[in-house]
């Protein structure tokens, strides 16, 4: 037949009901073998293709996941959303991605988007999403999960990794290396992930009593890492500080490029490590020591998790934490 073929047209095939030709497509209900071999040999003869829309309305699935993140420009975002994609599309979903840069009101918009698109679920990727939004996923009744550094993993349940252990365990590396005057430099936030980490350089100086050093700019950035430098050098000198524990890349690679502009050589000068493995980490010279997270697995996982609680209705009760590693590049001397 020259025009597409209707579910009318597989009931009079199949000499069945319109009903039962629902049911069998849909797999709402129960139908005797033979039906159901009269329908599908129908379907297969006339080249029927069921309306995909239609059809997850009457199932309740769409098979469809929604993604709310803040910039796809950040590389780790980036790298989160391709674990989401890839997994995402081994268990048969695909993906809606809606950009906020981080604005409430586009994020309320998003929001609606996705649920006038029937998603069965959301990932929500951000640096600090505005609670109301989170109630708002839940008022459409639609399962979520949060990726985001700002909350602790006992608010809400998550994947992520053990940020204390994780800055602990490069703090261990710089005392490994001889270090016992070791500097540490954080943004002023709130963030749940920083807290957390400067939780871990207390508590490995603590161990080895050592002094704590802890200093803080207002922004996680390269320009506020060269002025922090610019204007505390001398005093670190004076206290014979030999190593920078930097947070982020971000502030890391600030530190690297003022004393690359004043002629102080890394790590003769001053050891320095980051945080993030970002892309510019092991490009810079010297390659920044650094700590690699899992983001490609984070997102993965996560989407697992939701695919679970989608499809198996399985409670998720307890947050997963995933392992770090330590980058050991150029930018930490031993000086023991």
């Amino acid at each position: 037949m020259s025009r597409k073929p209707t579910m009318e047209d597989v009931k009079n095939l199949a000499g069945v009901s319109i009903s039962t030709v629902s049911r069998v497509i849909n797999g709402t209900r129960k139908v005797s073998p033979d039906k159901t071999e009269a329908v599908n040999k129908a379907i297969a003869k006339l080249g029927y293709k069921p309306n995909e829309l239609a059809r997850s309305l009457v199932m309740k699935r769409s098979n469809t996941l929604g993604i709310i993140l803040d910039d796809i420009g950040y590389s780790y975002m980036a790298q989160y959303l391709r674990g989401i994609d890839e997994i995402g599309k081994m268990y048969k979903y695909d993906i809606l991605l809606y950009s906020t840069f981080g604005s409430f009101e586009i994020q309320k918009k998003a929001v609606d988007f996705l649920s006038s698109k029937q998603v069965e679920g959301i990932i929500v990727i951000s640096e600090k999403i505005n609670n109301e939004i989170l109630y708002l996923i839940k008022e459409h009744d639609i399962p979520y999960m949060l990726l985001d550094t700002f909350y602790s993993p006992d608010e809400f349940k998550t994947v992520s990794i053990d940020f204390k252990k994780a800055m602990s365990d490069m703090t261990e590396y710089m005392i490994d290396n001889g270090h016992e005057n070791i500097a540490y430099l954080r943004e002023k936030t709130a963030f749940h992930s920083s807290e957390s980490k400067e939780s871990g350089y207390i508590e490995s100086t603590e161990k080895h009593k050592l002094d704590n050093w802890v200093f803080g700019v207002n922004e996680d950035t390269v320009e506020a890492g060269y002025k922090f430098l610019e204007k505390n050098y001398n005093k670190l000198k004076k206290n014979d500080i030999t190593a920078i524990i930097a947070e982020s890349d971000n502030l890391a690679v600030g530190l690297m490029h003022y004393c690359y502009d004043n002629n102080i050589n890394i790590p003769e000068d001053f050891s320095i490590s980051g945080f993030g493995n970002s892309d510019i980490s092991e490009l810079i010279k010297p390659s920044l020591t650094t700590v690699r997270l899992p983001y490609y697995d984070i997102g993965a996982i996560a989407v697992r998790v939701l695919v679970k609680i989608l499809r198996d209705k399985e409670e998720f009760n307890e947050s997963i934490n995933l392992n770090h590693e330590i980058m050991k590049r150029e930018t930490i001397k031993k000086i023991k």
